[in-house]
């Protein structure tokens, strides 16, 4: 394996529980979760990514050549490596239901994404479902695609994959709009996204706002009616949940990563 890069962390990194939470997300045949490291394939590379405590950074490799530069640029965007998170977890951790998620796994922060179309696709498929039900749907969703691309996805046959006709016909309109270049979503700002994103059928606020955290990098947004959040706050409704996020400003995203790593 060769060494690639070893970007720097921000200590505390909480590497275990940023692990956990990929490793029900992740995109079935391109990236998984091996002895303690992350490994995803990269245009017929494989690269690892692991946890260096003593050196404070990531250690990243390849079994073979890839442009070091851009697998860097992506790790750091998945891992967002050079956040600093001590003074979200000193705000989070004057909430009482938050305390002991912070006091556990402090440092925890919003994870971004290898490929934002990846990231998306998951998201949409993940609508109204568990992360476990989703992450059943993904793993055929790939068997049916063999590579997540636009265009693979806009020729697969996606007849009676256990979706919604409606939710089918959003993902194909999705890969459409990324293929032909009317939505960009490399290089491009989260609010130009965001707008094209609108524009879609079957992108509603619950399926924005989880982007605008992982793929938009926005500290204070919350997906109030994400039934997980509901639960694991002990929220009646998303009325209930908003009430009780407002101290968690400007740092709700935070807030929902704590409480998503709970459940």
């Amino acid at each position: 394996m060769l060494v690639i890069a070893e970007p720097t962390v921000i200590d505390p990194f909480p590497w275990a529980a940023l692990l956990g939470y990929l490793d029900a997300r992740l995109i079935p045949g391109a990236e998984r979760i091996v002895d303690d490291g992350y490994e995803r394939r990269h245009n017929g590379a494989t690269v690892r990514v692991t946890y260096h405590a003593g050196g404070k950074c990531l250690r990243i490799t390849a079994d073979d050549a890839v442009c070091g530069d851009e697998i860097t640029v992506r790790v750091i965007r998945l891992f967002d490596t050079g956040q600093d998170t001590r003074a979200v977890d000193r705000q989070l951790r004057a909430c009482p239901l938050l305390r002991p998620r912070v006091d556990r796994m402090p440092g925890l922060r919003p994870l971004g994404c290898w490929c934002p179309f990846e990231l998306c696709v998951r998201t949409v498929v993940g609508q109204q479902v568990s992360v476990a039900a989703a992450a059943t749907l993904m793993r055929r969703l790939a068997e049916r695609c063999g590579e997540l691309s636009p265009a693979a996805l806009c020729a697969a046959d996606l007849d009676a994959i256990g979706m919604p006709g409606r939710r089918v016909a959003t993902l194909r309109r999705l890969a459409e709009a990324v293929a032909t270049g009317e939505l960009a979503l490399e290089h491009a700002d989260w609010a130009a996204i965001d707008a094209g994103l609108s524009r879609l059928p079957g992108i509603g606020p619950w399926t924005r706002a989880y982007l605008a955290i992982r793929l938009g990098r926005q500290p204070d947004i919350l997906p109030e009616t994400d039934l997980g959040l509901l639960r694991a706050a002990g929220a009646a409704s998303p009325t209930v949940l908003r009430a009780l996020s407002q101290r968690w400003r400007p740092y709700r995203a935070h807030a929902a990563t704590y409480l998503w790593c709970a459940v």
